[in-house]
Formats: C-alpha cells, structure tokens, sequence
C-alpha cells in the first residue's frame, strides 16, 4: 500500500499497539496538535516523493525565525511516525526514511541554562501572599525545596472519558489526577508520590524543606514551623487547590497566575515556573532533599 503522510499518522494513531496509545493525555495532546500541523502542511504528500533533501527544506522553515525547540519536536514526530512505519506497517518507504532521518543532524534547542533563585523564590512568595495566592505560595515552595516540576505538584485535569480513577472531578475541566495530596505525607511528614498502580516512592521529608515548612505555618495559623505535627495537617483532599473555586489549579491558570505573581515580584521575565525546580546551587542536592 502507498501511503501518504496523513494516511501514516492516521495508522499511527489508531493502532493499538502504536507508541501513541501509550502517552498519557497531556502528552497526547501535545503530541495530536504537532501531527495536525504535519498534515495541515504536508499530508498529502505520498511518502514515495519525500527524499531527504525534503525532510531538511521543511525543517528550515519549521525553525524560521529562531524555532529551532517547535522543529526539533515535529522532526521528532516524523522519526517516530516512520519508524512505526518500518515496524508494524513493514512498509519499505518508511524503512527509507527512518534510515535517512537517522543519518541527518538537525538543529536542537539550546538548554535552559536559567535557575530561579533562593531569593527570587523568596520574593515570589511574599507577593504571593500580598495577593491571596497563599496555594500557590506553598506551590513554588514545594517545586523549590523538593526539586518537582509543576505537573507534579498542581496534577493535571483529563476528559471523563479517561479510564483514570479519581474522586477529583469538575463539571468543566474533567478529571484531576497526578498532583500532591494530603494523604500522600505519613505521619513523619514524608511525602511519597504514587504512580498509576498505588506504588508508593518517597519525594522527601518535609521537615528538611525549610520553605515548605514555613508555608505550613501559616497554613496552620502558627510562629514555629517545628511544632508542626500531621493532626495539624489536612487528611485528604488536593494540597494545591485554587483560592477561587477551591478546586484544582488547571496548568493554564496557574501559569497565568504565576506570571502575574512574577511580575508584580519583579522576577525576569524571562524565567518561567519550569525554573522553579532546577538547581541553582550544588549544595542543594543533597540526598534526602
């Protein structure tokens, strides 16, 4: 069978056994608007015309005016789509070229080389707290000391239709799962984060987070973060929850919000809450932490 682009994204997707059944739903949802790009651009086009020579023209364009991360990732795409291609279709022009895109050096993104520091993160929290936004005060203390990113700390919001279980659910954004809750600390303030299957790994203890600690004190109404015990603590329920709906932050309003704390706190604007957890100072990782 001669395929074209769209054709092969469209087996990509809806076979079972596709790398693409496997990504969770915020990735997929990445992952769908780079592959309707790639069609909207180039889906017509049978995989027999597409020589090398094409793959580099279509990623100069993609790069254009210093887009070097959006072309790094439909390129990505393309890899992975013909190598499925090669796999599961045994189809000889996407073997031709997975084997040409493996032979071909593109442009990568430049890392981040940026981390937030001990005193920005200080100065975002006071603002925080000007504001009303004592959650996502305790938010950034916890990405900071504890080295999580944000998904890791808010969760995230899925469809219903999601086969994920959760007591978690909003009438508009859907299901909510992944983020800290309150029964993940034990009674020596461990925190433990859990994966799909009830697995439980230990993110830290919250004693030796001194930002976090101090959150906590005023979430308990008290001067001594030492004094602090779980029966002064929630027992279930999100930790992160929005001031407003008292419901979840989703991704969007928090970096919305985030943004808005920021520049009230005079943090640069170019650093984002993706810094929050990078490490500005060696001593920082240290085991335990």
């Amino acid at each position: 069978m001669r395929y074209t682009l769209e054709r092969l994204i469209e087996e990509f997707r809806a076979d079972p056994h596709s790398p693409f059944a496997a990504l969770n739903h915020a990735v997929r949802v990445r992952h769908i608007r780079l592959y309707e790009r790639l069609i909207r651009e180039h889906g017509q086009t049978s995989l027999k015309q597409i020589r090398p020579r094409d793959l580099i023209a279509w990623h100069r364009v993609w790069v254009g005016a210093g887009k070097v991360a959006i072309a790094h990732s439909l390129i990505s795409r393309l890899r992975v789509l013909f190598r499925f291609g090669e796999v599961f279709l045994e189809d000889r022009e996407c073997r031709r070229l997975s084997t040409a895109l493996s032979k071909i050096r593109f442009e990568k993104p430049a890392l981040r080389g940026q981390a937030i520091t001990n005193e920005q993160i200080v100065a975002f929290r006071t603002t925080a707290h000007q504001y009303g936004f004592e959650a996502m005060s305790l938010a950034q203390a916890l990405q900071y000391d504890l080295h999580l990113s944000q998904k890791d700390v808010i969760g995230i919001y899925v469809p219903v239709s999601e086969a994920i279980e959760t007591d978690v659910v909003h009438s508009e954004y859907g299901k909510w799962h992944d983020g800290l809750r309150w029964s993940d600390l034990d009674e020596d303030l461990n925190l433990f984060s859990r994966d799909r299957k009830g697995q439980a790994t230990l993110t830290g203890n919250l004693r030796k987070a001194p930002m976090v600690m101090q959150e906590l004190a005023i979430y308990c109404d008290m001067h001594d973060p030492e004094k602090i015990t779980r029966d002064d603590l929630a027992r279930t329920g999100p930790i992160i929850l929005n001031e407003q709906s008292a419901f979840p932050y989703t991704t969007a309003e928090f970096r919305r919000k985030w943004r808005i704390v920021a520049n009230y706190a005079q943090l640069p604007k170019t650093l984002t809450n993706k810094d929050s957890n990078a490490c500005s100072r060696c001593d920082r990782c240290q085991p335990g932490r």
